[in-house]
């Protein structure tokens, strides 16, 4: 099983920091996956277009660069034996728009498992949130949009 979680909600467990700066700014010291960090090129015009572009069009063009540029030619199968039985932390907190929600739905789209956000105390016990289901919307249709581009070129070649 995998999960997600943010750096202050998750304080026992096997953890592995997946964001682009390792999670150095909340001075996490455990392992870090940067496969699936955010490349700093659409990371930087994603957070200068915040408040200047309409939400849910600066959210889809994130949404959209990061399945183009980090998932896209990543094996599902792959990533969940690397990085199973984790907990895939970043900093924002469940409800907010963030990159792990993006895997964990990207991961249940492609291998028809659940990918839970939790919250692991002290001690370890879990507690399962939710997470924003517009992500997962955009994600399908962006999987969907990127598949028609891929057949309609495939088709051209022949």
């Amino acid at each position: 099983m995998l999960y997600t979680s943010s750096y202050k909600k998750c304080l026992n467990g096997n953890k592995i920091s997946i964001s682009g700066d390792r999670g150095k700014s909340v001075d996490y010291q455990g392992e870090c996956f940067s496969t699936l960090a955010p490349k700093i090129s659409f990371w930087k015009i994603w957070h200068e277009n915040i408040g200047k572009i309409p939400e849910e069009e600066n959210n889809y063009y994130y949404i959209k660069k990061y399945y183009e540029l980090v998932l896209k030619d990543l094996d599902p199968n792959e990533i969940l034996n690397l990085l199973n039985n984790k907990i895939l932390l970043c900093y924002e907190d469940n409800m907010e728009f963030c990159h792990r929600h993006i895997v964990a739905y990207w991961l249940e789209l492609e291998l028809g498992i659940s990918v839970p956000e939790v919250e692991v105390d002290e001690y370890g016990n879990i507690t399962i949130f939710d997470r924003p289901i517009w992500i997962k919307e955009i994600l399908k249709k962006v999987i969907e949009e990127t598949k028609k581009i891929k057949l309609k070129y495939l088709w051209k070649v022949k």
